[in-house]
């Protein structure tokens, strides 16, 4: 297994990926449709497709070269957003199905899916597990589980074997100098912040049922998480798999790290709720353990110091 097909290898996550499978020697195909991904972030030896893969046939193209695998990241994954615009979100199933249409025309027989703890919605256990019922309570969600449902189809069909990864907050750098163009996410909002480019942080929602008021996250870091994706192309087929810390970080624990690593202090204030937010989503990470044989690395701390690095250096290139 050695020609990979990277979906999304523009983006934060897929370009690590793509870095990391250049390192070990993997011969690596990128599609990704720009939307967010950065091309400057694309490594040079990774043969680059500009592609939608709602658009069947400019995905056909990448498929002309002989694939082994497929990583598949690329999806809108803002929760907010897919409350409010449905539609764009439908393109995440459109353009799983298409994907996985090209892999049975091209006799590619394995992806690793980039699924998301969004489909637990709000478990009612502290830990959720692969077997915790899944419910989501946002159309992101509901999308990603809705991918799962069809690869496993296509693979009772097909004879497609995969993995589903189903991850929680993925945070840090990962060697990318990555700066979020349109940051959605906290840590990398929590740095804009820093650096000037926003006045104040909002934490949306005080009054849940958790020890300070604020939701409960698992944080993950994005070398952890690559690291889990290559496992996952050598190591077990047709399988569902959390990847996490199993530690959780209250938003409210999480800002106060991020003043303690950097010693800055910044603005930050109490907001509404927001809509589909779980209060509290931790992983159970014990089958990653065991089918991957993998361990997370990275604390929180460390996410937020290699993220820190990164805007403050592109602060003073800047100047």
């Amino acid at each position: 297994m050695n020609r990979i097909l990277v979906t999304g290898g523009a983006g934060y996550i897929g370009s690590a990926a793509v870095k990391s499978l250049i390192e070990k020697g993997y011969k690596v195909i990128v599609v990704d449709n720009l939307s967010k991904g950065l091309k400057r972030l694309v490594h040079k030896k990774a043969k680059f497709y500009k592609a939608d893969l709602t658009n069947k046939k400019a995905l056909e193209k990448a498929f002309e070269n002989k694939i082994d695998a497929v990583i598949h990241f690329a999806a809108y994954k803002a929760v907010g957003e897919s409350m409010r615009n449905a539609a764009k979100y439908s393109g995440n199933i459109t353009g799983t199905i298409n994907l996985l249409d090209m892999m049975v025309k091209h006799n590619v027989k394995k992806i690793i899916f980039s699924s998301s703890a969004a489909v637990y919605g709000i478990p009612k256990v502290q830990a959720a597990s692969e077997d915790t019922p899944t419910n989501p309570i946002n159309y992101y969600g509901f999308t990603k589980i809705e991918c799962e449902r069809i690869i496993e189809w296509y693979s009772k069909i097909y004879g497609i074997k995969f993995v589903s990864l189903r991850y929680f907050n993925v945070a840090g750098d990962g060697g990318l100098n990555y700066i979020d163009p349109s940051a959605e996410n906290i840590i990398p909002i929590i740095m804009e912040v820093m650096t000037g480019k926003r006045d104040k942080l909002t934490i949306f929602g005080a009054d849940y049922k958790t020890r300070d008021g604020t939701c409960i996250r698992d944080y993950i870091d994005v070398e952890d998480l690559v690291r889990a994706h290559i496992l996952a192309l050598n190591a077990g087929d047709n399988e569902i798999i959390n990847l996490g810390t199993s530690n959780g970080v209250t938003v409210k624990e999480l800002v106060d790290a991020a003043i303690d690593v950097t010693g800055c202090a910044f603005k930050y204030v109490f907001g509404e709720r927001r809509a589909g937010d779980p209060p509290a989503l931790i992983a159970s990470n014990k089958k990653a353990k065991k089918t991957l044989k993998w361990h997370p690395k990275k604390t929180v701390k460390d996410m937020i110091l290699s993220t820190y690095n990164v805007y403050t250096n592109c602060l003073l290139r800047q100047k």
